[in-house]
């Protein structure tokens, strides 16, 4: 037998997704490698955990019953290896594409030296839930609404929309842009946590431009160096990962982003409203 966490996490990832492809998205990895990583898991334990048809992806019972363990012992060795590199105390603080922007260095270093007992530690993961439902951080900050019952979150502050260009675009050198300037392009959207929908340009009453589906923050912006589509995200983005050959463009017409702190309910750490109440008084002094 020669299960490993690859495994683990591909069985949880299916079971939140009940999709491969979504599954593949959330990992960061092909649908190949997920739908190897369960055939491998079903293999070794000699039964079959996923009933797969054309349309729809299910566990079995004992893929349910198993994917109960799985979670249980993914969440057990976060904590191991969180207390060995000596951050028991560390409050893991979740995100997926741009922390707080701006206020991240600021809001990081304010708190760990008021509270050295239980600093802030950051944890990137580019999953829907941020890592929220596995325990794998205690709180996370989202620009999207999560709408699992099983976690509640707090609005913290609003951001700008930028659209993220290519150096060479017809728009690039424009001092802001309208959202009618992007529907011919192709717009790249993270399917796991982005916040750029069609219902982005429906409610201004407009024709949405072709939505491209794409990975995490580093493969939407290689795409948009690259000139293959244009992007549609927040202020932090532009902040946190400035990068050679992308633009940012206010875009004067979009209505601006909610950022949100979020959390489990069933593991709530003690610290969350200490924590809400700082990340929304940075984003109150600069709005």
């Amino acid at each position: 037998m020669n299960i490993d966490v690859r495994h683990l996490r591909a069985i949880v990832a299916l079971a939140d997704e009940e999709s491969f492809t979504d599954a593949a998205r959330v990992l960061g990895v092909s649908q190949a490698a997920v739908s190897r990583a369960i055939t491998s898991l079903e293999s070794d334990l000699g039964a079959r955990l996923v009933h797969r048809t054309t349309r729809h992806v299910s566990l079995s019972a004992a893929g349910l019953a198993f994917v109960v363990d799985a979670r249980r012992i993914l969440d057990d060795l976060e904590r191991s290896i969180a207390r060995v590199r000596g951050d028991s105390a560390a409050i893991r603080f979740g995100y997926a594409w741009a922390a707080l922007g701006r206020h991240t260095t600021p809001v990081l270093r304010e708190w760990n030296r008021r509270h050295p007992a239980e600093p802030l530690r950051v944890v990137r993961l580019n999953r829907r839930d941020v890592g929220l439902h596995d325990g794998l951080v205690d709180v996370a900050v989202t620009r999207h609404l999560i709408t699992d019952p099983a976690i509640e979150s707090t609005i913290v502050g609003s951001e700008r929309r930028l659209a993220a260009l290519p150096v060479g675009h017809r728009l690039a050198d424009s001092a802001s842009i309208s959202l009618a300037d992007l529907i011919t392009e192709m717009v790249g959207s993270d399917g796991a946590t982005g916040t750029t929908t069609a219902a982005l340009w429906h409610d201004a009453g407009l024709a949405p431009p072709r939505l491209v589906p794409t990975g995490d923050v580093e493969e939407w912006l290689e795409a948009i160096a690259a000139e293959e589509i244009v992007g549609v995200t927040s202020a932090a983005t532009a902040h946190h990962y400035p990068r050679p050959g992308v633009v940012f463009v206010p875009i004067r017409d979009a209505p601006t982003i909610e950022v949100r702190l979020a959390w489990a309910k069933s593991r709530r750490h003690p610290s969350t409203d200490r924590i809400a109440r700082r990340v929304a008084a940075a984003y109150a002094r600069t709005s």
